[in-house]
């Protein structure tokens, strides 16, 4: 196979330190899953529901435990693609490269949700002109953002996340002590509804507690993400995996404690047709706290996920031009080091399901059975790390056995191959099939691009003693 593998030499130490990662990883992972995924859950299996929070986050964690081993031995410069190239081999990289540009349409859902929100809130907002106007504006604004260079789009990030974060825990704090349902009664009724399992209504998951768990997982796994600022990091093997294991607690507290206030202050009877936490708010609030909450926390985690989004998708991507899977002229970056061309395709993606008037639901669910795809090929980076690196590996701070390091791998991959399983079953089986065959021909593209040749892959993978991984 002509591709020529070049060893870029580590770059200086970036400007991001502890905290700005920290921002990054929580504004990735908090977006549209705890504003619209709790009611829903609710109405899944009852009372319940904070607890079967607790347990995604904690199955969540697991999925993404590996990365915060690799990110630890390891400084990635371009994310889960420099982690297939170096790990997996040029090949599965070439895969990744072009099934990524999927998940572009993921940028759509945020600038929607908000706009919905905005639209339930201000009701001259409702329409679908002005929603329209409001999804692509918002777009348009992180765009922009994000043309200004890391250093701009991280302030932003960090601003937004603290104000989330805030409105959040001002939701569950106020909320937690308005609480006037049973909720921590085990034997109530109304705490487990569609008992323990999972309830089906057409062959689709409809209900349950497990179900609950597999429909709020899909919002907490999404800080592994972080892995690739590895470039743009002070100090990416000691800041990241701290970053990560920081956002674990986090959304505990944020996500059990928003949770706990949705489904203690209103009954699911009272929700009705509503899978947003507006009605919960307004209970919780007087009215001028409820506009900061809709704002501050709602909005605010559209947007920071939206941002952040905006440049670990561009940084991704850009590193495969770099290799020349795609042309390289895709991945040209300004003055202020943003890659111009990604961030505009990226953003004319996200803008047209918006235009269109696409389903959120469709895309989402198209969005999953995406990300659940990459996780097939990241495995097999994940398994190759003591032996690709064994010297980096011993040194690293996280280290453990192998031999539960493999096991680790193994739990997390069948965490994956379960929401695949779910993410399957939340959409028509043509759909389903549809969506697979995507994946393949993207697949088949990788696979035909790497025989063709001229791929020149700068590996951007970086341990600190300078290590060699071993020739194949």
């Amino acid at each position: 196979m002509a591709i020529k593998v070049i060893k870029e030499p580590a770059p200086k130490p970036g400007t991001l330190g502890k905290t700005e990662l920290f921002a990054l990883a929580v504004g990735q992972v908090i977006g549209a899953g705890v504003i619209t995924l709790i009611v829903p859950a609710i109405k899944m299996t009852g009372y319940s529901a904070w607890l079967a929070y607790f347990v995604a986050i904690i199955m969540g964690f697991i999925m993404i435990l590996p990365y915060i081993f690799v990110a630890s031995t390891l400084r990635l410069g371009g994310g889960n693609y420099s982690m297939l190239c170096e790990l997996a081999g040029p090949v599965t990289s070439g895969i990744f490269a072009f099934s990524y540009l999927t998940q572009c349409l993921s940028l759509s859902l945020f600038g929607t949700a908000a706009a919905a929100y905005l639209g339930d809130i201000i009701p001259a907002l409702g329409g679908a002109i002005p929603r329209t106007m409001i999804g692509v504006s918002l777009l348009t604004f992180f765009f922009i953002v994000n043309l200004l260079g890391v250093d701009v789009m991280a302030k932003a990030q960090k601003l937004m996340t603290w104000l989330l974060i805030a409105a959040l825990v001002l939701f569950a704090i106020v909320g937690i002590f308005k609480i006037k349902l049973p909720i921590f009664n085990f034997s109530d009724p109304n705490f487990l509804i569609n008992g323990w399992g999972v309830v089906f209504n057409k062959g689709q998951i409809s209900g349950g507690f497990t179900g609950a768990v597999l429909l709020f997982v899909y919002s907490c796994q999404g800080y592994y993400m972080t892995i690739a600022y590895g470039r743009d990091a002070k100090n990416a093997k000691r800041d990241i995996p701290a970053a990560l294991l920081m956002t674990v607690p986090t959304l505990i507290i944020l996500y059990v404690g928003v949770a706990m206030a949705g489904v203690g202050v209103i009954s699911v009877k009272e929700y009705g047709a509503s899978t947003t936490l507006v009605f919960a708010a307004q209970r919780i609030f007087p009215s001028w706290l409820f506009y900061f909450f809709i704002i501050g926390g709602p909005i605010m985690a559209l947007l920071s996920t939206l941002n952040s989004s905006f440049a670990y998708n561009a940084i991704t991507i850009g590193q495969s031009c770099d290799d020349g899977w795609l042309p390289s002229a895709f991945g040209k970056k300004n003055a202020k080091g943003s890659r111009v061309f990604i961030l505009t395709f990226m953003y004319i993606l996200g803008i047209l399901p918006v235009i269109f008037g696409l389903s959120i639901t469709v895309i989402t669910n198209m969005v999953q059975i995406f990300t659940s795809f990459f996780a097939f090929l990241n495995f097999a980076a994940l398994i190759r790390l003591p032996g690709k690196y064994p010297e980096a590996w011993s040194k690293s701070r996280f280290h453990v056995s192998n031999g539960l390091y493999y096991a680790i791998c193994v739990l997390s991959l069948v965490g994956f191959i379960v929401v695949f399983w779910k993410s399957c079953l939340s959409m028509t089986p043509a759909l389903a099939i549809a969506n697979v065959s995507a994946l393949l021909i993207m697949a088949a593209i990788g696979v035909w691009r790497a025989k063709r040749g001229n791929i020149e892959i700068h590996t951007s993978v970086w341990a600190d003693d300078e290590e060699k991984a071993p020739a194949e």
